[in-house]
């Protein structure tokens, strides 16, 4: 292709300006290391002078000379290297042309990315050493090439990382990623977290019950335990984490599994015996039946018996509902407050909460979760400063026993004094374990105290988000709000006691106001 340069000032040799011309415009990409320049002499100034007779030959105009001076091509972090995806992305040029490949890259994978901007950008590149050329047809084949190995680069890579993985989890090793529930991770491996445990093991002793993730989910959630911040639970996790072989002290790695180095929460007979009742498809979904607003999360304060949804029909065929003390059908049980009627418990519990979405009914509940919250980073606090002085002592030790093996390396010492010295580094091999593992312990107990911290911006959140959604389209979402707010209610003949989620304690409020 014909191209005419327009006379212009003339430029310096290096000032990587040059006069501006029409037609098919090139960028020429210089760069040199200072340790290649002294080794082979590809000077810039020779990369210059051959670059811009291809140019000549090929009638190309030179748009602009970026020179790298003394920049590695091992990354793309280089200032006229950035100019130039600058212009290719302006579409300025019509082509980059470098002496050869590794001018521009020595890394495969960071000239297949420019490869494919060029191509976006209808850009041709030329490497005059090389022949890639991808104007002519030969040009583009070796391209192709090229970047044949820059996808076998990467896939040799993935295969390194997962034999790597591989092999940890054969050694039993946990490979990392979220958290498993039920677990901490204290450097890079799986300790049992107490009070995610019990959790854990009530979820598979409730479903070997019931046979139902349903149930299990109603039961976690009517009696305050929690998933991750504080969230109510789904059956969905609950599934997941009933087939999740983790909890034997299992390892799984693609389709194989392992045995794990880390302590299971759960016993093989206990988790073959989940299996089967999944295998034999006989669990079942617990449905309401009902619309009962407060169904599963009222009791009776007087005998702890839960009141149940029911009616009764006149004789004109009017059905009354109300909320009925499962214990009064017990003849060992005399409960002085057998039935609550819905209109009447459902609209006070509906009051309440909407009323505590106002900040003067709100205060009184604040108050406390503020003292409470006082008392928790007080503990923290003392933990922190017993986890501090742990450190502590473990940097002494550390410097200590280095002391012990430098003196053991440089100085001259009988046999006997030799062994003693190992003797005494070998006790404090051991006092680092048992300090590290207090550490350990000491990071774990903070975290679980921080847990226990009440968030009141986000119990006001919630109830503002119930008042705002208040009235709700169907009972069903009504439900959904209302157990994200309250877990238990319990009732007696003039007062509710009412646990929410997110409270330590239990609120009273009167029935009859």
């Amino acid at each position: 292709m014909k191209a005419t340069l327009t006379k212009t000032k003339k430029a310096s040799p290096h000032s990587g300006e040059v006069p501006k011309a029409e037609g098919f415009r090139v960028a020429l990409y210089i760069r040199v290391s200072t340790e290649r320049q002294a080794n082979e002499g590809d000077s810039l100034e020779e990369q210059e002078s051959e670059l811009k007779k291809y140019c000549d030959f090929r009638k190309f105009a030179i748009h602009q000379i970026y020179i790298e001076r003394g920049k590695s091509g091992g990354n793309t972090n280089r200032p006229e290297y950035q100019k130039l995806i600058k212009d290719i992305q302006k579409k300025r040029i019509n082509a980059v042309v470098v002496k050869k490949l590794d001018r521009l890259s020595r890394s495969l994978l960071d000239f297949e990315n420019l490869m494919n901007l060029m191509n976006e950008n209808d850009v041709e590149f030329i490497s005059i050493k090389e022949n890639f050329d991808t104007t002519t047809a030969m040009g583009k084949a070796m391209l192709r090439v090229a970047l044949v190995f820059a996808q076998l680069e990467r896939e040799q890579t993935s295969e390194r990382i997962a034999d790597v993985m591989g092999h940890r989890a054969s050694m039993g090793l946990f490979n990392g990623g979220r958290r498993l529930f039920g677990y901490s991770i204290v450097e890079k491996e799986l300790v049992p977290y107490p009070k995610e445990k019990q959790i854990v093991e009530i979820i598979f002793s409730k479903f070997l019950e019931t046979r139902s993730t349903s149930a299990v989910m109603h039961h976690l959630n009517e009696n305050g335990f929690k998933y991750r911040d504080s969230k109510p639970w789904d059956e969905r996790q609950i599934q997941k984490m009933l087939q999740q072989e983790s909890y034997i002290g299992k390892v799984t790695w693609g389709k194989q599994v392992y045995t794990g180095i880390h302590q299971p929460i759960i016993t093989p007979t206990t988790f073959e015996k989940v299996q089967q009742i999944f295998k034999s498809k006989t669990y079942t979904k617990d449905k309401n039946t009902t619309n009962a607003l407060l169904a599963k999360k009222v009791y009776c304060s007087q005998c702890g018996s839960p009141l149940a949804p029911s009616f009764s029909t006149n004789r004109h065929q009017k059905k009354y509902f109300y909320y009925r003390c499962t214990g009064s059908k017990d003849k060992n049980k005399s409960c002085p407050n057998p039935h609550y009627s819905f209109p009447q418990l459902e609209a006070r519990v509906i009051e309440i909460v909407l009323s505590l979405s106002e900040e003067k009914h709100f205060s009184r509940i604040e108050n406390k979760l503020l003292k409470h919250n006082e008392q928790i980073t007080a503990q923290i606090r003392e933990h922190e400063k017993s986890l501090n002085h742990l450190e502590s002592s473990l940097n002494q030790l550390k410097t200590k026993k280095d002391r012990y093996l430098d003196g053991l390396l440089s100085s001259q010492f009988l046999s006997e004094e030799r062994e003693l010295i190992k003797t005494k580094i070998a006790e404090m091999e051991t006092e680092e374990k048992q300090l590290k593992a207090a550490i350990g312990k000491e990071q774990i107990i903070i975290n679980q105290t921080k847990e226990d911290l009440i968030s009141i911006s986000e119990i006001k959140k919630l109830l503002i988000n119930y008042r705002s959604d208040y009235p709700f389209n169907d009972s069903h979402a009504h439900r959904v709000a209302l157990a994200k707010i309250i877990d238990q209610i319990g009732c007696s003949k003039d007062t509710l006691e009412i646990q929410f989620v997110m409270l330590p304690n239990k609120e009273c409020f009167a029935l009859n106001p």
